[in-house]
């Protein structure tokens, strides 16, 4: 796995709920995420070896995942501009526990982390198993309806 430059934390600090997977290839690529303010998150894998999968993690505003839902912001511009000018780095094992976290600034990335400028989003990219409900759910997200706000309903 690549070296990173960045703080390391003593532990992730946020709690986040799973949404959906917005890319699918063998597993999940990039997932969304929300906490429990409704605000949402962008998990994207960056990296493995032989203990752990590596994800970037950062914050999106609804508007810019709206943007990237329709394929007019690219994940690229999205890793570049995240919303609080830092990511999490977290390298995660295969009983999904978190094992190392790091705050990064994106220009202390490894290049390989970065998607291609032209890494805009395509809906074929969602777990054909899946893709119906997943489209339902993206939908729901980008048109303001919080996953969370409906527990109460």
């Amino acid at each position: 796995m690549e070296q990173l430059i960045g703080f390391k934390l003593s532990k992730f600090p946020l709690s986040l709920r799973s949404i959906v997977t917005l890319e699918y290839f063998d597993g999940p690529l990039l997932s969304l995420f929300e906490n429990e303010y409704g605000d949402s998150y962008l998990y994207s894998w960056c990296d493995v070896d032989n203990l752990y999968n590596r994800w970037l993690v950062f914050r999106v505003a609804q508007l810019t995942l709206k943007l990237y839902i329709e394929g007019q912001v690219s994940l690229h511009e999205l890793i570049v501009n995240p919303v609080d000018g830092f990511l999490y780095s977290l390298d995660i094992d295969n009983d999904l526990q978190v094992k190392n976290t790091y705050l990064i600034l994106p220009e202390n990335l490894p290049a390989i982390y970065f998607p291609e400028k032209d890494s805009y989003y395509e809906l074929s990219d969602l777990n054909r198993e899946t893709a119906e409900e997943d489209r339902l759910l993206i939908f729901q997200k980008i048109s303001g309806e919080s996953q969370l706000s409906k527990v109460g309903s």
